[in-house]
């Protein structure tokens, strides 16, 4: 039986890109996830680090110049709120949530 694609983007020309899988080899490890869904219960937006671009199944056969720091990274790394709007209570905020999520 043939697995369905997954559509993994659409470029500015409009081209779109599937695969079998939305997943790769490099993911973020479960704590990054646990600490996002954390704070999404707290309604604090965060998202694993982009996915290195060789990773991504579109860029499968393209060239890549790597030496693992990018898959480290996208392994630990969070982006958090950031912005002209993000004000010094919300970044006490973040971090107070980030504290209390990672003692519990």
């Amino acid at each position: 039986m043939n697995k369905p694609l997954i559509l993994v983007g659409v470029s500015p020309a409009g081209v779109i890109h599937a695969a079998e899988s939305a997943h790769t080899d490099c993911e973020p490890n479960a704590n990054v996830e646990a600490m996002r869904m954390g704070l999404d219960a707290l309604n604090i937006e965060s998202r694993p680090l982009w996915k290195p671009m060789h990773k991504q199944p579109v860029y499968k056969n393209a060239p890549a110049y790597v030496n693992g720091i990018s898959e480290a990274l996208f392994k630990v790394g969070m982006c958090l709120p950031a912005g002209p709007y993000v004000t010094e209570d919300d970044v006490r905020f973040i971090c107070e949530a980030i504290k209390d999520l990672i003692i519990k």
